[in-house]
């Protein structure tokens, strides 16, 4: 099989891959998360199509063709959406306006819909002779999409990724999340690779479409682009707590207690050496989280925090299990608390509702903040506020 081939598919499993651990790891973010699941299925649908294009087996998947062009437009505009939401939590949630970005790949559903009008042996005929005559793929026939979708898909992913870098250029400015910064960077540089090497790949073919076979599988340009797609893949892996919201074993000790029970007992206690305490990191720790307020962000995780101040995963962890000795939820829901207190005891009750203010400190949901405040006050949060109001 051509080295092309190989990449491509190996690019697919692992954007596959991500989608699946986006699933079943990422549902802190479920919004930026689904954009990123779209961006990454619409990519990988368009690597595995452009796959049995070329390679002619397509005629075996007639109900496959002309269905993903406006997944394609989706590209661009989810990766953007989700970066952004994730480098400034302020665009972390779903507006309205986010619509408009999508009104690009309307034209892209009128375009593929005349082929899918097609009864089934219609459609087959039309494959049959994409499969035998690639040239035919890029002839903008009445079945085929129009040339210029060629080009204003890798256009519109480009302008996209470039607006990437300028918002990642942006938020560097404030010295956070340094890691995630330089994730942002690859990330923006690799998805203009591709859509440059997409872009310069149609515009070759359409110039002289009597060479794309050769152009599709022995140029230099193929074999460059499917490298790019999959490093593109591997980028995932590199920073999965700004991707996920959180590693696994963070997850695990959010779930069970920072220990378990039986950790808990004495003879374990005896064993656990204390190291000794960084206090620039508490320093650096109480700064961020609590004068700059991220204990607001909602979603905030260890991990996302570790990103956010550049440090070590496991030296957050350090300090909460040995200086805190509580678990990162505990003392982000404490300081959230203290916040709710702060706002009901100033009176700000008589304008906003408790789960406007509590939506505002952090908390997900209005069950998640009466849990934490019942837990942290020995009372609900209408009882506290009905001895306030009955001061």
């Amino acid at each position: 099989m051509h080295p092309f081939f190989l990449t491509v598919i190996g690019a697919i499993f692992i954007l596959s891959l991500v989608v699946i651990l986006l699933w079943i790891y990422g549902r802190e973010k479920k919004y930026l998360n689904a954009l990123l699941a779209a961006a990454i299925f619409s990519t990988a649908w368009y690597a595995f199509i452009f796959l049995l294009t070329s390679s002619g087996q397509i005629q075996y998947y007639p109900m496959l063709f002309n269905k993903g062009l406006p997944l394609y437009y989706f590209i661009g505009p989810c990766f953007f959406l989700y970066l952004r939401g994730a480098l400034n939590p302020q665009f972390s949630k779903f507006r309205k306006s986010h619509l408009l970005h999508f009104l690009i790949a309307i034209p892209a559903f009128i375009s593929v819909t005349p082929y899918n009008l097609l009864d089934l042996s219609q459609q087959q005929a039309v494959v049959n002779r994409v499969a035998t005559d690639l040239h035919y793929a890029f002839s903008g026939e009445k079945y085929i999409v129009e040339p210029w979708h060629w080009f204003a898909f890798p256009i519109s992913g480009l302008i996209y990724s470039v607006l990437q870098v300028r918002f990642t250029y942006i938020v560097s400015k404030q010295k956070l999340q340094m890691k995630a910064i330089r994730w942002a960077y690859l990330f923006s540089g690799l998805l203009i690779l591709i859509f440059t090497g997409m872009l310069g790949l149609n515009l070759a073919i359409l110039q002289n479409a009597n060479s794309a076979y050769f152009m599709l599988h022995k140029s230099p340009l193929i074999l460059a682009l499917s490298l790019t797609l999959l490093l593109l893949s591997l980028s995932f892996f590199l920073n999965p707590e700004l991707i996920f919201g959180f590693s696994i074993k963070e997850d695990e000790q959010n779930q069970h207690g920072t220990v378990s029970a039986a950790q808990s007992q004495p003879h374990f206690t005896e064993k656990r050496k204390i190291k000794p305490v960084d206090k620039k990191l508490i320093a650096q720790v109480e700064h961020h989280v609590i004068e700059n307020q991220a204990f607001k962000q909602t979603g905030l995780t260890m991990s996302g925090l570790a990103s956010q101040m550049d440090v070590p995963n496991h030296k957050l962890s350090e300090l909460f299990n040995n200086h805190y000795q509580s678990n990162f939820n505990t003392y982000v829901n404490k300081l959230r608390i203290e916040y709710v207190k702060q706002r009901l005891d100033s009176g700000d009750w008589k304008q906003f509702t408790l789960e406007a203010i509590a939506l505002d400190a952090g908390f997900s949901s209005r069950n998640t903040f009466f849990v934490a405040f019942k837990k942290a006050v020995d009372k609900s949060p209408s009882a506290y506020l009905s001895d306030l109001k009955s001061r």
